[in-house]
């Protein structure tokens, strides 16, 4: 039985090469998404709309689930073949331990990697009221409000710092 990640994809980049992502992705997704990508657990693939984040530069966000912890050098290998953009792959593991969140900035093969300190962890999961979820229900809100709050703390990252071409 497969362990199931909440994951995130970023692509920055000029307008016309976004642009240029997006429909190949959103006519071929299997050329730019694995099978898991596609379908998910819960929930299948889906996106925002495209945004300007600064001059002359789109961002495209996917939301997706993952079966594996290798998202990262799938998407590395993805990067080579789309050279002018930069992506950002956040994932967010069920779990309290310093490897739950993170995420990676890739650009041209290669990766750096960002994981948001445990303390942080920590300290999102008590702000949210979570507990041990006693009574096994699901979606089990408080968990999911403190995953997206980590989630988009480790999104943020590359925000601040970004990655370079």
């Amino acid at each position: 039985m497969a362990t199931w990640c909440n994951a995130r994809l970023v692509v920055v980049g000029r307008p016309a090469e976004v642009t240029r992502f997006r429909r190949v992705a959103a006519v071929r997704a299997s050329c730019v998404f694995r099978d898991d990508m596609l379908a998910g657990e819960c929930q299948a693939l889906f996106c925002e709309r495209a945004k300007r984040v600064g001059r002359n530069l789109l961002e495209k966000r996917y939301f997706f689930q993952t079966s594996d912890d290798d998202g990262h050098e799938y998407f590395r290998d993805l990067s080579r073949l789309w050279p002018l953009l930069r992506f950002v792959y956040v994932y967010g593991w069920d779990g309290w331990d310093e490897y739950s969140y993170g995420s990676y900035g890739i650009c041209r093969g290669r990766i750096r990697i960002y994981r948001v300190p445990i303390r942080r962890v920590q300290k999102a999961m008590i702000k949210h009221g979570v507990d041990d979820n006693p009574n096994d229900e699901w979606p089990y809100e408080p968990e999911i409000d403190a995953e997206t709050e980590l989630m988009d703390l480790a999104q943020a990252h590359w925000q601040e710092s970004p990655v370079r071409h």
